[in-house]
């Protein structure tokens, strides 16, 4: 089980250098059952920080030097001769892999890559019957659900397996930048775009929880 985390430092986790501003028992128990690595090399960047991770490359060993972010007209950050870890354990070690959450990774719009920036689900020159375009599961993950850019930019949708979850028929909303009142507190959209009607950012999180959680109990022995 990886956890990455966005925008966190060693300093901000007890376990490291007993540090840190808030108690965290559980991410120190699940240290406590793992391996502790003291002298790792990264960046402080979503996308970046996401291809080192899953390539075990620095980002500029992939197809641009600075990463591969949101979806568009250009394949994710992977070369088409690197493999990444979810692959590696999959085919040689007989791992079940799934990835949930955010994918900042970069990928193709289907089928021609991106055509219209403001309508990203709605445009008649993009055909969400067809998955992503090196999306997860052209990188090794047997499932996954995920957005493309996390809570911050557009769509805002989930994809399941690469394809797209939203209806777009009848489910898509142009959600305007601001405050979104929901009974779980303010969704907040900080760049105008298109997504699910039924979006909200406050439950971004436990969904994510209960995917991860439905996967790990469907494969425990």
């Amino acid at each position: 089980l990886i956890i990455l985390a966005d925008d966190v430092g060693t300093g901000d986790l007890p376990r490291y250098w007993n540090s840190g501003l808030v108690h965290m028992p559980n991410i120190n128990g699940l240290s406590e059952k793992g391996v502790l690595f003291t002298d790792a090399h990264g960046t402080p960047l979503c996308a970046p920080s996401r291809y080192m991770l899953l390539s075990g490359n620095y980002q500029h060993r992939g197809r641009h030097y600075n990463g591969r972010w949101n979806i568009g007209y250009q394949h994710n950050q992977f070369q088409s001769h690197q493999k990444s870890i979810a692959e590696v354990l999959r085919d040689k070690a007989g791992y079940h892999t799934a990835m949930f959450g955010k994918w900042h990774l970069g990928a193709k719009v289907p089928p021609d890559g991106l055509q219209n920036k403001t309508h990203f689900l709605t445009s008649n020159l993009h055909n969400w019957t067809l998955p992503l375009i090196d999306g997860p599961q052209d990188i090794g993950f047997s499932k996954s659900y995920v957005t493309t850019g996390g809570i911050q930019e557009a769509p805002y949708s989930f994809f399941r397996n690469g394809l797209l979850t939203t209806n777009i028929a009848s489910r898509v909303s142009y959600w305007e930048e601001g405050k979104y009142r929901m009974p779980s507190g303010d969704s907040i959209i900080r760049k105008s775009g298109e997504g699910d009607i039924g979006w909200d950012s406050t439950v971004y999180n436990q969904i994510l929880v209960n995917e991860t959680s439905q996967f790990i109990n469907d494969h425990l022995e």
